[in-house]
């Protein structure tokens, strides 16, 4: 084999074009030169605490991205008393930031690939904080729906770096737990943050309100400075240890290859959104996504109505029904991907993981279908806050099940496959805020519902199922020319 040019340090440093061959040999040479240091360095061998620190510092993050930009659900009618507008109309404040963190994800994905993991995660939440904070000191509707619409923009990072990060600090056999966890806590978010929000709000107002969640994303910055690393990892690329303070400028960061440009990342993204997995995929999370949403954002706005006539503080308190769904649905999520994990290897195939949706989305049809004839006949809050309890908790673990089923499938394009869910997610969210208050007034809740549940039944068939059967067929294939 030729001989490699030896660059920038001792053992050579691997550039974007050496071939594969070329790329083994630097990784052996380097291992030869430097014993030790490839071990040290790799983020999959750093002691337990410095990874578990990493991870809560990403977890206060993600819990933010969803939870930070559904703060306002339970404020939107003294907001609108303040403003002089319909309360429809104030609950729009969201709108737009939903919808810019799914383009906020898709910007990222460049980014994190040329530059880094730390830098493009700590410089957008600490913007983020203060962008909340000009949204606090607004006095008006329009200039409070920039701030929020540019919240979303860049406060989305966590929701596209988390998965990256797993893949990066964690072997494949502990991926789905780890995303288990991440997961549910930017997916228990929506319902956490509107729920603290209505209590602060009905202690003082809302601009105290939003106050605190600038207070909460500044200490959620504080920690990705204290306790970020950079993740990004690739053995035989690195000549020496990256100095931290560098590194979160995206500044000497070695880890990080020189080969890729920004248009290749570019590029890849466009290719991966369209592959037929991720398609079919992303047009599931979509519709999942798309409903629970749908409740967050208005279901303040029904019971303030009669019967109910909740006050912000009951409002607040009927989220709590949505946050122990999430919870459950962690907690089947966590069964069956260890379940699945346990399979023979003669047997398995990375398309098993994608079955956890079929238990989801029956739990997810009934709860909306619980949710929509309660609303409909006026019945006890009792059925309100059980419906919705089964449509976030077949959420959660549907989505888990998707996103672990896509990092395995892809595990070289952790980012891409992360922001491309994030912005199927995202689209829907932003969306059905528009279209569903005027679809209730013109068909009724308990028609409009009962759709929905035939629509997320029959999404999950015509996405999930082609997935299933394609990815069974390639395995038959793969141990018959075995």
């Amino acid at each position: 084999m030729a001989e490699l040019p030896i660059k920038d340090c001792p053992g050579a440093r691997a550039t974007g074009h050496n071939t594969k061959a070329e790329r083994i040999q630097v990784t052996e040479t380097l291992a030869r030169s430097s014993p030790d240091g490839d071990e040290q360095r790799n983020p999959r061998n750093w002691r337990p605490r410095k990874k578990r620190l990493l991870f809560l510092a990403l977890m206060s993050s993600s819990i933010l991205a969803d939870g930070g930009m559904t703060w306002g659900a339970t404020l939107i009618v003294p907001q609108a008393l303040e403003w002089g507008i319909s309360v429809n109309k104030s609950a729009t404040t969201m709108n737009y930031g939903m919808l810019l963190q799914g383009v906020g994800g898709l910007m990222a994905i460049p980014l994190i690939e040329a530059y880094g993991r730390l830098p493009v995660w700590l410089w957008p939440q600490f913007i983020t904080t203060f962008m909340v904070l000009g949204a606090t000191l607004s006095n008006d509707y329009g200039v409070f729906t920039t701030f929020r619409s540019l919240q979303g923009l860049f406060g989305t990072v966590p929701q596209v770096v988390g998965l990256p990060i797993i893949h990066d600090m964690y072997p494949p056999e502990e991926w789905s737990q780890m995303i288990n966890i991440w997961g549910t806590t930017f997916l228990v978010g929506p319902f956490l943050g509107p729920a603290l929000a209505g209590y602060i709000g009905a202690a003082s107002d809302w601009k105290v309100s939003f106050g605190i969640l600038t207070v909460f994303y500044g200490l959620s910055t504080l920690l990705i400075f204290c306790f970020g690393h950079e993740t990004y990892f690739v053995p035989g690329r690195q000549c020496q240890r990256n100095r931290r303070l560098l590194s979160m400028f995206g500044v000497r960061n070695h880890n990080v290859p020189a080969g890729p440009t920004l248009l290749y990342w570019c590029r890849t993204m466009l290719v991966y959104i369209f592959k037929a997995p991720l398609l079919l995929t992303g047009l599931a999370t979509m519709v999942n996504f798309c409903w629970p949403i749908g409740i967050t954002v208005t279901v303040s706005t029904f019971v303030a109505e009669p019967p109910y006539l909740f006050n912000t503080v009951q409002s607040s308190s009927l989220r709590w029904a949505a946050i122990l769904g999430a919870l459950l649905g962690w907690v089947y999520g966590y069964w069956f991907n260890g379940w699945v994990g346990r399979s023979s290897p003669t047997t398995y195939y990375t398309e098993k993981r994608l079955h956890g949706v079929w238990a989801a989305i029956v739990a997810m049809a009934c709860g909306l279908l619980t949710y929509g004839l309660t609303l409909n006949y006026g019945k006890h809050w009792i059925g309100l806050a059980f419906g919705w309890l089964m449509v976030v908790a077949g959420m959660v673990a549907s989505t888990v099940s998707i996103t672990s089923y896509a990092l395995e499938k892809y595990p070289e394009q952790s980012t891409v496959v992360s922001a491309i869910i994030n912005a199927w997610r995202t689209a829907s969210g932003f969306s059905v805020g528009y279209f569903q208050p005027a679809w209730i007034q013109r068909d009724g809740v308990a028609a409009v519902f009962g759709t929905q549940a035939a629509v997320v039944v029959a999404n999950m068939i015509l996405t999930i199922t082609p997935v299933i059967v394609m990815g069974r067929r390639k395995a038959a294939r793969k141990a018959t020319l075995a």
